[in-house]
């Protein structure tokens, strides 16, 4: 009886409350006092509780980078931005950290977690299994490669002019974003797939699959938070699951799909006539001669969303910026049109990457796009390794996640003088080449962005065909436009448009 009423009191509601507020109290105390961080300087509510941090991630929606130079401005070079990670504002220690030879490994606790895409080579955390992964598939993207693709680019790219010379006719304005994510998708699908998802044939402003990617983009945060809201949702009944995340289930479901295709064609020896292999090819050819680690069905579907999104959104946005800053800027993009005229075209009257790759000025308005745009801004951490590092005059122990702000390098004003005016010039020259080793629009060392070549062959070709066919403004767009958020990538707030005023010409 006694033991009875004794357990009643233990588990009453009143007990367990003061017992978990204990628990809370003592951890924030250990936090605050007690923890190997404690002597690195910050604001202490970001020290005492990592919901601060997910109120900047997810209720702010990506808002945390911007809250960065504030903190460094007022602490210092090295900010304690949550109980167990620390940001640091020193574009030298980058190298130390992400450039080759770096012993530096992805933060587990960020890149197991975050987009719900664990298995794909973009969160592999193993430097031994990602080299193993980029290897069976880095052909696909060499300068060779890239030679090849282009053709298909340029095909793309001349049927988005169609498609922007109706709206023209009808005078319509082109929403930027999803009108460069057409040409994006229409270029990344035949290297994943082989599949011609013909977007820029499409009139529709977003089609439905780009609007399922996006909401995918939107709950990157809130899956690094709640990591188990992925693993739950693939878990429980499709219909179930469907209610519960519907955008992240349906493309899933659609990349599943491709991914089945693929396989029956390399069971039944189809091949695509011109010899070439898809990404998918790759992976799974790669699989069947031991040379690849088994993937499993759900590590192929997210090797497909994070290449679909990574080979989407992040150009899409910096196509975006650019035509923002270039019409802001007319006297820098009539300087691009004067060099450009300069250059041979084809046939067709149409810009080829292989000429236009080597202007200098085209050059240096690309490199001046990808540093003030920073398709990916953020902080992508990093675990100190064995025997910690000293950094900025503080220690930092093995083991202690430590992040750095790509778009932060980026606008560094040590570095760039006037860094947030757009000024292609800075990349000419002697001066630019000594800029060279602080430019990291898509990182550095073994982990940057492996598609960065199909990246540069869009923006050349995307720029020079589209400035030199049609005079365009700005329409409903203005600074206020230009606001965004860090959600894995850059994500605008608000539509960035344009209106055709004339067309210069274009092969009908």
């Amino acid at each position: 009886m006694a033991l009875l009423q004794l357990r009643e009191i233990l588990f009453s509601p009143r007990i367990l409350a003061l017992c978990f507020s204990v628990y809370l109290i003592v951890g924030v105390f250990y936090r605050i006092f007690f923890h190997p961080l404690r002597k690195i300087p910050g604001p202490w509510y970001a020290a005492a509780t990592y919901w601060y941090e997910f109120y900047q991630d997810v209720i702010l929606n990506g808002n945390y980078i911007k809250e960065y130079p504030d903190l460094h401005a007022k602490y210092g070079p090295v900010v304690r931005v949550s109980p167990s990670r620390v940001h640091v504002s020193d574009p030298d220690y980058f190298k130390e950290a992400y450039g080759s030879g770096t012993k530096y490994i992805k933060d587990p606790d960020f890149f197991q977690s975050a987009g719900g895409i664990k298995h794909s080579i973009i969160m592999l955390i193993d430097p031994e299994v990602h080299k193993e992964r980029k290897n069976t598939v880095q052909s696909l993207f060499s300068t060779k490669h890239v030679e090849h693709l282009a053709p298909v680019v340029l095909d793309v790219v001349q049927r988005a002019m169609a498609k922007a010379q109706r709206a023209f006719k009808n005078d319509q304005p082109i929403n930027l974003q999803p009108f460069f994510q057409c040409i994006t998708v229409d270029t990344i699908m035949p290297v994943l797939f082989d599949r011609q998802l013909n977007f820029v044939d499409s009139d529709e402003d977003e089609p439905p699959f780009l609007s399922l990617l996006g909401k995918f983009v939107d709950k990157f945060f809130l899956t690094k938070h709640f990591p188990m809201i992925s693993h739950i949702a693939m878990s429980l009944p499709l219909s179930v699951a469907r209610t519960v995340l519907p955008s992240y289930v349906a493309f899933r479901e659609q990349c599943a799909t491709w991914i089945k295709e693929d396989e029956e064609k390399q069971r039944d020896g189809k091949r695509i006539a011109d010899g070439r292999k898809t990404y998918f090819d790759l992976l799974l050819e790669a699989e069947k001669t031991e040379r690849l680690h088994k993937l499993g069905q759900e590590a192929l579907v997210d090797e497909a969303l994070s290449v679909c999104f990574g080979g989407t959104d992040t150009n899409s946005i910096a196509l975006s910026f650019g035509t923002y800053f270039l019409l802001r800027n007319p006297d820098k993009l009539q300087k691009m049109l004067d060099e450009l005229k300069g250059a041979p075209t084809n046939m067709d009257g149409l810009y080829e990457y292989h000429t236009v790759s080597k202007l200098p000025y085209l050059t240096a308005v690309i490199k001046e796009i990808l540093r003030l745009g920073s398709p990916v801004p953020g902080i992508i951490p990093r675990r100190v390794p064995a025997g910690g590092a000293s950094v900025g005059g503080h220690y930092l122990p093995e083991g202690t996640t430590v992040s750095q702000a790509l778009r932060l390098i980026n606008v560094n004003s040590y570095i760039y003088s006037e860094s947030e005016r757009f000024i292609p010039e800075r990349w000419l020259g002697k001066a630019g080449w000594e800029l060279e080793k602080y430019f990291v629009p898509f990182s550095k060392g073994p982990r940057a962005c492996i598609g960065v070549n199909i990246a540069y062959l869009e923006l050349y070709v995307c720029f020079a065909n589209l400035f030199s066919h049609f005079e365009m403004e700005l329409f409903d767009t203005n600074e206020s436009t230009l606001k965004w958020v860090d959600n894995g990538v850059t994500r605008l707030l608000k539509p960035m448009k344009v209106k055709i005023k004339s067309i210069r010409g274009i092969s009908q």
